[in-house]
């Protein structure tokens, strides 16, 4: 069952065109990688699926409503207040999420440890970019949603974490979770459940990572991409 269908999708920002009748579909509990060079229309595309934008035209359906309390983003651009200690950012957004003080705690000792945190007493304006991103990841975590997205989160991170982290989308994407998860690091990707290339606001391909790759007599998704690419500037 699809958690996510959109059907030409067009979105812009004044006279710049930049999700150009784009269509995708995400499976219920599934992992799918939005793979695309920056400026491709990945971050509008998930403000659009957040109902932060409203579509130029075309239909979006999010498990057949715009999500709500449900859904958990960690966006490209930090998005925290930086005289908040992670304690209370943790607390802050737990709270709007209606967890009670108990459930807040358990999730943040496991976050702290899980992606390797400061101590949770330490400011956020204090942090390092890398830090705040994988703070920015635990309050997508924290309160166990069903719609998880994901734009950029390994940015930065060592290949250990990374590899945890995907690790973990794997499990909770079994439990019932629908994960989207865009990335620059194009062959991570080959462990989500179903890719979408995408280039200057559309969907190149869509498919299982091996089935876009055969179809491109590609060894890698990079390599799949780039003759894509080119078959399409050839067209």
């Amino acid at each position: 069952m699809a958690a996510i269908r959109i059907e030409n999708l067009v979105r812009g920002y004044g006279r710049i065109e930049v999700l150009k009748g784009l269509s995708m579909t995400v499976d219920d509990g599934s992992i799918y990688g939005l793979l695309g060079p920056s400026g491709c229309g990945k971050t509008t595309l998930l403000k659009v699926i957040l109902g932060f934008l409203a579509p130029g035209a075309g239909n979006v359906d999010v498990k057949g409503t715009i999500p709500g309390s449900d859904v958990g983003y960690a966006p490209q651009e930090i998005a925290l207040y930086g005289d908040l200690s992670i304690a209370e950012t943790l607390r802050f957004h737990g709270r709007l999420h209606g967890m009670t003080s108990d459930q807040i705690q358990q999730r943040e000792s496991w976050l702290i440890e899980f992606l390797d945190l400061p101590p949770a007493s330490k400011q956020i304006g204090k942090m390092s970019g890398g830090e705040k991103r994988r703070v920015s990841l635990a309050v997508a975590l924290l309160h166990e949603p069903g719609l998880l997205l994901l734009d950029e989160p390994t940015v930065g991170v060592d290949p250990e974490l990374r590899a945890r982290i995907w690790d973990h989308l794997e499990t909770i994407s079994q439990q019932g979770t629908t994960v989207i998860i865009t990335t620059h690091y194009i062959d991570e990707a080959r462990q989500a459940n179903r890719v979408g290339l995408m280039r200057d606001g559309v969907l190149l391909a869509e498919d299982s990572p091996l089935a876009v790759m055969e179809s491109q007599s590609a060894e890698s998704l990079e390599d799949a991409f780039l003759a894509l690419c080119k078959r399409e500037v050839k067209a």
